[in-house]
């Protein structure tokens, strides 16, 4: 699931470019006997240091920390660290989570400043899980979800050359195409869907199907 959010790019490029670097200019500033050399290699050590922190640090930024349904059921959308300001968790007393992200609903705004900072930042992509104010536990939109999500018939349908695939998914995970539904949810630049229980909406996992 996790993988499917993303982030795990990310990770193995900073961890690929810190093993790299460090053999790489050790090569360059390598020469036997050469005075300074151990000057040099504390540098490079130092230098390994920080880039491992900053691509620690980016890395966290950009991690998926809400994953919200939004308030009509029928779609999925990613939320990263980066994309909350300290003054929006703050004015709702909330933290980010660290182990994962946390899956959510949405509620639809009712105050004029919220319904105009929803219209405001929706010109850039994002929406109701953005802010904090309008998140709901998960549970509460249920009945909305399975109203809104659609049959693994339908999703056969449009991934009609990965039927295969579709039931070999749901029947690893103990299900079959009348016990999960779907919805699409947008990960980057790609779309795939959410496999959810379709008695209790309770999320299954993340699929790369096409919606």
């Amino acid at each position: 699931m996790l993988m499917a959010i993303g982030g795990h790019e990310i990770f193995l490029l900073v961890v690929g470019i810190d093993v790299m670097l460090g053999p790489l200019m050790t090569l360059v500033v390598f020469k036997s006997g050469k005075r300074g050399m151990k000057f040099d290699l504390v540098i490079i050590v130092l230098l390994q240091v920080g880039a491992m922190v900053y691509g620690i640090s980016t890395l966290l930024e950009g991690r998926p920390v809400y994953v919200a349904a939004l308030a009509l059921g029928n779609k999925f959308e990613v939320v990263q660290a980066c994309e909350l300001t300290d003054a929006q968790l703050a004015q709702d007393k909330m933290g980010l989570p660290w182990w994962g992200p946390r899956w959510v609903g949405t509620k639809a705004p009712t105050d004029k400043h919220d319904i105009s900072t929803l219209n405001a930042i929706g010109t850039v992509g994002a929406g109701r899980g953005h802010l904090p104010k309008l998140q709901v536990p998960y549970e509460s939109i249920a009945q909305e979800i399975l109203k809104n999500a659609s049959s693994i018939e339908q999703l056969k349908k449009d991934n009609s050359t990965k039927i295969p695939e579709i039931d070999v998914w749901l029947s690893k995970r103990g299900y079959n195409e009348n016990t999960v539904k779907y919805l699409p949810i947008k990960i980057s630049a790609s779309t795939f869907v959410v496999m959810v229980d379709a008695k209790t909406a309770a999320v299954i996992d993340i699929a790369q199907f096409q919606p």
